[in-house]
């Protein structure tokens, strides 16, 4: 019986743990192509479901006879095939990654869909759709670590977030990560929902100080943080745009 309870258990912790670190982001995986820019979508847009395994009820598309004009590219439109209603999604359902570059979020991942929340409906894709069409989903944790170089900062969230020595909530708190003046820089090295990061304290921001780059570093640590949060969603922000 104790062993059976052991195996529940354990069960469990796998399944919510798969709930949680389904979130993340559509990513080319040629990001050069212009026809994908600048929110990025492929040319022939993305089929939507209505639920996984469901039917094909819509599409994802900059390809409307209205999306005219050098901010083209700058649009998506949800057309509806029931309703044959072109609707455009406003910018703030997309995540800014680059200097005015955007991607679709995705919140679940089910019998081989991924759905993306929009007007308080919930729009499946197809993951090999997704594929056949150059693109790839891409966690909230793996875009963090890969896009350090990329991207100008990364800072912990309101109101703080924990710097510990091991990878879990009983290790000893290094520091409390607070404010713009301690950049968090991920690893690739990861232990569930946490991430192994390097930590810089500044004096000042770098984006705002005439501080030569030695001068401006107070304190340098590494160790610990819960980079991603029980909803699925990261526990720091970044800079999309520089500074």
């Amino acid at each position: 019986m104790t062993r059976h309870l052991i195996l529940i258990f354990l069960l469990s912790v796998k399944i919510a743990f798969g709930q949680v670190i389904q979130n993340g982001l559509i990513l080319p995986e040629e990001k050069d192509n212009q026809e994908i820019c600048c929110i990025y979508a492929p040319k022939e847009g993305f089929t939507i479901y209505n639920l996984p395994d469901g039917d094909i009820v819509g599409k994802l598309t900059r390809d409307v006879r209205q999306n005219t004009g050098d901010q083209s590219n700058y649009r998506i439109y949800l057309v509806d095939f029931r309703t044959k209603a072109d609707t455009q999604i406003d910018l703030e359902h997309f995540e800014e990654i680059g200097y005015e570059i955007w991607a679709l979020p995705y919140s679940e991942r089910r019998n081989g869909f991924v759905k993306f929340r929009y007007d308080e409906k919930d729009l499946w894709l197809k993951e090999n759709d997704i594929k056949k069409a150059g693109f790839a989903l891409v966690d909230w944790q793996t875009f963090l670590a890969d896009n350090v170089e990329n991207l100008l900062g990364f800072y912990a969230n309101d109101p703080g977030l924990n710097l510990r020595e091991r990878p879990n909530t009983d290790s000893r708190i290094i520091k409390t990560l607070k404010g713009e003046t301690q950049q968090i820089s991920p690893t690739k090295e990861h232990d569930g929902l946490w991430t192994k990061v390097k930590v810089i304290t500044t004096k000042e921001h770098p984006c705002g100080t005439d501080l030569p780059e030695k001068e401006n570093i107070i304190q340098e640590l590494e160790g610990w943080i819960k980079i991603i949060g029980d909803n699925g969603l990261p526990n720091i922000w970044y800079y999309s745009r520089g500074c």
